[in-house]
């Protein structure tokens, strides 16, 4: 066997806020810039900039993730900077991406580096599809959205058992890789528990919500939040399972889950009223009734009324794809 094999010890630890929010270390600082050279920019994303550059040590092209020149003293963007990076490093799961380094540059400003991963985010193959992208159509049917929907649920399941909600489950924050690999990025929203905090505890105060919340980067995805994520009455793993009903419903209706005149008002509607049935919001499209069923089950507006593990979701919607889709089992 191997040396560098082992069989898995994953136990299902919880991982605790004073595992990803601590400083880093003193000795994290590099003393000068030679190691990542040749840099590209790839996105500016909320308070983040986001770089391809080469890892000289390695010989390999990596992502280099910063925090934006006007956050990069901020105590608690830096909190919430290293957060991603830890999370995203712990969370060691096939649709998370791969983290190689975290550290502060010679003039102290944090970094990590990840995975580079070349594809289209699911939000640019929606849009795509919604505009009649003869290429998209051709290559993305019902059931490869609903595979890629299926993989985000399986992180997300992998996630909640140690502890963690994502908070920000978004179409723009799934990437669908050139080898058909599918990533849920961002984990800077994350909520976790304190160490001495009871396992049935809110993970996420009212205070600490409406402060994350009330940031302008945030604005612009209400669509994919809950009821109580909006109502800022503290949340749970079932958030996610809301955001990814969300995101189910979007699939089946090529519209996203909102409906208002005005901001306030489509806020106010979410938390008021109960969402339509993608039937009645697309009722041009054939939507199969099992995936209707899901994905209204995702959004109710009461948590305990919702389908109450990641894992149901992906039980019913792994039967859809391999029985009902097809009439008969896939072999």
């Amino acid at each position: 066997m191997p040396s560098s094999y082992r069989k898995s010890t994953d136990d299902h630890e919880v991982i605790y806020r004073s595992d990803t929010d601590g400083p880093l270390p003193s000795g994290a600082q590099l003393k000068n810039n030679m190691r990542y050279l040749y840099f590209k920019k790839v996105a500016q994303g909320g308070k983040c900039d986001i770089q391809s550059c080469r890892d000289l040590h390695l010989g390999r092209v990596v992502c280099y993730k910063t925090l934006r020149r006007e956050f990069a003293d901020d105590p608690e963007q830096r909190k919430h900077f290293l957060r991603e990076a830890r999370v995203t490093a712990m969370l060691q799961h096939p649709n998370t991406a791969p983290v190689y380094e975290v550290g502060a540059d010679s003039k102290g400003r944090y970094y990590f580096t990840m995975k580079l991963v070349s594809g289209m985010t699911l939000h640019e193959v929606l849009v795509g599809l919604s505009r009649g992208d003869e290429e998209l159509t051709e290559a993305w049917d019902l059931q490869r959205l609903i595979d890629v929907v299926i993989r985000v649920g399986q992180v997300l399941s992998y996630a909640h058992v140690h502890g963690v909600v994502h908070c920000d489950v978004k179409p723009e924050n799934i990437v669908i890789g050139s080898y058909g690999e599918v990533l849920l990025l961002d984990w800077g929203m994350a909520h976790l528990r304190d160490r001495h905090e009871d396992e049935t505890a809110e993970l996420v105060t009212l205070e600490d919500f409406n402060a994350l919340c009330s940031k302008p980067s945030h604005a612009g995805t209400p669509q994919y939040m809950s009821p109580e994520q909006i109502a800022g009455v503290g949340i749970d793993h079932r958030t996610d399972i809301y955001s990814l009903g969300a995101i189910l419903f979007e699939v089946l209706t090529g519209e996203r889950l909102a409906w208002g005149d005005t901001l306030d008002e489509m806020l106010q509607n979410k938390i008021k009223t109960a969402p339509p049935p993608p039937s009645v919001i697309a009722p041009n499209r054939t939507i199969p009734v099992t995936l209707e069923s899901v994905c209204l089950r995702c959004i109710r507006r009461d948590p305990e009324e919702r389908m109450q593990t990641t894992l149901e979701v992906i039980h019913e919607l792994l039967y859809w794809l391999h029985v009902d889709a097809h009439h008969r089992p896939i072999c």
